[in-house]
C-alpha cells in the first residue's frame, strides 16, 4: 500500500484563524506545530494556547469547506477520536461555521474557529468563550462535478487504493459509473491532491485522510440521497428476524444484498444496534416488497438503498453479508446521534485504520 499523506498546513494558512483565536481575553499566545514529528497523523497541524495560568493542547483539523450535515458529523466523530487515541482535543479551524451548527459543534465539546471570528474555546472551568452570530459575506461557491459517480469513484478508492493506478473504465465498472464521469474524477483528484504518481505514470492514492473526508461528506449529501429506494415499516417484529427474513426473500428473488448502519456495526463489533434498518440491495420490486411486507412510510426504520459499484458487500457475519466498512461507518456518521458516532469511532479504529 503506498504511502499516505496529508497536506502540511502553517501559520500562512491559518492567520486569520489565529488572530481571532488571539483576540479572546484569556489567549496569551499561540504557536502552531505543523511537523509531522510533532503531531499526530490524522490532524493537520498542533496548535499550543498559552494563557496566564498554564498551556492547552490541541489537535488543529482545517476544513475549507461547506459544513454539511455529514460534514459536521464526521469533525465530532473525529473529534472523539482523537481525546481517546491522543488525549488530546479538537480545534476545528473552518471557512465558517453557522450558528446551528455552532451550537451543535459546542455541545459536542468541539473546540472552533471561523474565517469571520466565530468561535468556541473550552480550555476548562476558567477558560471559555462562545461567540456565534457573525456572518459570512461570502456565498458558498457551487461544487462542480460532485454528483453520485464523483462519490461512487471515491468509496472505490477507499475500498481498494490498489485501483487508483488501473484505466479509467476499469474505474467505471469497479465504482458503478461512466467512463466519462470516471476520466473526469481522476483529473480532480489529481487537481486536489488526492492522486499522485509512483514509478512513472502510475497514479496513487497520496492523501487518504482528504479521500475519506470527501467521501464522508459526499455520501450523507450526495450518494444517498440518489440511492434510497424508499423507507419503510415492516410487520416483523426485531431487527433480527427482519433480516433473517431479508435473506430467504432476496435469494429467492436473486437479489444481491447488505446490510449497513448500525446493525452491520452490531454484527461486527457488538457494540450498538439501533433503531434503523438500511439495506444495501442489487434490486428491489414491488413482489419483493409485499413479501417482506413492507409498508412505505417516510418515518419508517427501514432503508432500501441501490447497491453500487463492486465493492458494496464486504463479508458475510454469521448469515448476514455486511457492508462494506467505509460504507457503515458514512452511514453512522449520517445518522450522527452520539451513539451512533461513538460506534463510527469504534468502526474506524478496528477496521479503517492504514
Amino acid at each position: 500500500m503506498p504511502d499516505m499523506r496529508t497536506r502540511t498546513v502553517g501559520t500562512a494558512d491559518l492567520a486569520i484563524h489565529l488572530d481571532h483565536l488571539r483576540s479572546v481575553r484569556f489567549v496569551r499566545a499561540i504557536r502552531l506545530t505543523s511537523k509531522s514529528a510533532e503531531r499526530p497523523p490524522d490532524v493537520d497541524a498542533v496548535a499550543t494556547i498559552q494563557t496566564a495560568r498554564r498551556s492547552f493542547r490541541l489537535g488543529v483539523e482545517v476544513k475549507r469547506t461547506f459544513l454539511s450535515l455529514s460534514a459536521t458529523n464526521a469533525v465530532i466523530a473525529d473529534h472523539l477520536r482523537l481525546k481517546r487515541e491522543h488525549r488530546l482535543a479538537l480545534l476545528l479551524a473552518a471557512r465558517y461555521v453557522p450558528r446551528p451548527t455552532g451550537e451543535r459543534l459546542a455541545a459536542a465539546g468541539v473546540n472552533f474557529v471561523d474565517r469571520v471570528g466565530n468561535i468556541h474555546l473550552d480550555l476548562g472551568d476558567a477558560y471559555q468563550v462562545l461567540v456565534l452570530g457573525r456572518r459570512d459575506i461570502r456565498p458558498e461557491p457551487a461544487s462542480r462535478g460532485s454528483g453520485p459517480a464523483w462519490v461512487k469513484i471515491l468509496f472505490m478508492l477507499l475500498a481498494d487504493p490498489s485501483a487508483a493506478g488501473s484505466t479509467v473504465r476499469s474505474w467505471a465498472d469497479a465504482s458503478g459509473s461512466g467512463r466519462t464521469a470516471a476520466a473526469e474524477a481522476r483529473q480532480r483528484l489529481v487537481g486536489a491532491g488526492i492522486l499522485g504518481h509512483r514509478r512513472g505514470r502510475e497514479y496513487v492514492v497520496v492523501d487518504e485522510k482528504k479521500l475519506a473526508q470527501e467521501f464522508v461528506e459526499g455520501y450523507g449529501r450526495i450518494l444517498r440521497p440518489h440511492a434510497t429506494i424508499g423507507r419503510f415499516r415492516s410487520a416483523e417484529q426485531g431487527t433480527d428476524r427482519l433480516l433473517q427474513q431479508f435473506g430467504v426473500t432476496a435469494a429467492r428473488h436473486d437479489v444481491g444484498w447488505a446490510v449497513t448502519g448500525a446493525p452491520a456495526a452490531y454484527a461486527l463489533q457488538r457494540f450498538y444496534r439501533g433503531q434503523q434498518v438500511p439495506v444495501l440491495m442489487t434490486h428491489a420490486t414491488p413482489d419483493f416488497q409485499r413479501e417482506l411486507r413492507l409498508v412505505p412510510d417516510r418515518e419508517g426504520p427501514v432503508t432500501l438503498l441501490r447497491a453500487f459499484g463492486r465493492h458494496y458487500a464486504w463479508k458475510t457475519v454469521g448469515e448476514l453479508p455486511v457492508a462494506h466498512p467505509w460504507l457503515i461507518y458514512a452511514e453512522l456518521i449520517h445518522q450522527g446521534d452520539p451513539r451512533a458516532l461513538e460506534a463510527a469511532d469504534h468502526l474506524r479504529e478496528e477496521y479503517l485504520q492504514p
